[in-house]
């Protein structure tokens, strides 16, 4: 959240700034004008949080109007107040979808009018300003509107990939059984026929069963997490469990190492669960195709994206690139605006790029 705050700070400074820009042409002492720029920062200063307590906001900057109004300079302070008013009015609008805002932002509005209204302000004028309010309120109302209908949109294409990559998943369980299964067999049979024969062969094909074994029960374990929605019982696995994901894959596959570059920070569960995922694949595909002595997965922070390398140092083939779960990574990291990169050199680097900057 930390490039947000940057920005309601500079915006709150260019509020100020064109409120200080108000005060051209105006009669004026030194004196009053250097009150009315004092003013102008800090009628501007509560934007800062306007994201955090919208409300509060509105009704600080509100009274704030009131006792503008109430003092001898009150023509110089109108347009300071105004401008930061418009905005604190504005977010309200935008960040409460309920109608409750618009008894919100009355009551913020209330004590300047009243003031104004009681110390004889024109009713041309008070209207006017009520206006000019009101279109920036359903300025912001609408931006919330549209925020609100492109997430549930989002959404909806979740929910739809999900279906689709269910679908997927239960044709991958069919084949890894049926695979795993004929291997199985067929080394069971290869051991029973050497068994008295030639026992050193005999032990190789249960060594091979074992591996089998091994390899299917992980990958029908990987599958059935796939499976797993958020109402099974238990949480989604996110960025938390990647170490635990990466030791796991040791069983069965190349000598593997994880780090974290970076300083950690809060970021979109689902962004958390798309990287998982994309660290699950690309480590499948590691273990299949790549016959990689080692691979590494690093996961770095850097101001408003996270990423997400795999490296293998495996001779593999161009089927890594082209196919066996590209695709589905894609498809996973398009939902959350990310990005994939594969480069193929002495190995396969795979690398996943998204913003960790949780959508308003």
């Amino acid at each position: 959240m930390g490039g947000r705050r940057v920005v309601d700070g500079v915006l709150a400074g260019v509020v100020a700034l064109a409120g200080v820009a108000t005060l051209a042409g105006h009669p004026a002492s030194g004196g009053e004008r250097v009150a009315a720029v004092a003013y102008a920062v800090l009628v501007s200063l509560p934007l800062w949080w306007r994201r955090r307590v919208p409300l509060v906001v509105a009704g600080v900057v509100g009274l704030l109007g009131m006792v503008g109004q109430l003092l001898p300079i009150t023509s110089l302070l109108d347009g300071p107040f105004l401008l930061a008013f418009a905005v604190a009015v504005g977010t309200v609008g935008l960040v409460d979808l309920r109608w409750r805002a618009v008894g919100w932002t009355a009551l913020a509005a209330l004590p300047p009018f009243v003031v104004a209204a009681v110390r004889g302000e024109g009713s041309r004028e008070l209207v006017a300003t009520l206006g000019w309010l009101g279109l920036c309120f359903a300025i912001g109302r609408a931006v919330g509107y549209r925020r609100s209908y492109a997430a549930a949109l989002r959404e909806q294409a979740i929910e739809r990939r999900v279906t689709a990559e269910r679908l997927a998943i239960a044709r991958d369980l069919h084949d890894v059984v049926a695979q795993s299964v004929s291997a199985v067999a067929m080394q069971a049979t290869v051991g029973l026929h050497l068994f008295d024969s030639k026992p050193a062969e005999a032990r190789a094909a249960l060594e091979r069963i074992r591996a089998v074994g091994l390899g299917a029960s992980r990958e029908i374990r990987e599958l059935l997490g796939l499976l797993r929605g958020p109402d099974s019982g238990g949480p989604l696995p996110g960025l938390a469990e990647l170490p635990e994901l990466v030791a796991s894959s040791r069983v069965d596959g190349p000598a593997a190492s994880y780090r974290v570059v970076g300083e950690p920070r809060p970021c979109d569960p689902l962004v958390g669960l798309t990287l998982y995922r994309v660290a699950q694949e690309a480590l499948t595909n590691v273990r299949r195709h790549a016959r990689a002595g080692a691979v590494s997965v690093e996961l770095s922070w850097r101001p408003g994206v996270v990423g997400l390398t795999v490296v293998d140092d495996g001779a593999g083939s161009a089927e890594v690139v082209a196919g066996h779960g590209i695709r589905g990574m894609r498809e996973r990291l398009a939902l959350v605006n990310g990005v994939l990169e594969i480069e193929r050199a002495a190995g396969v680097r795979v690398t996943a790029t998204v913003s960790s900057e949780e959508q308003t």
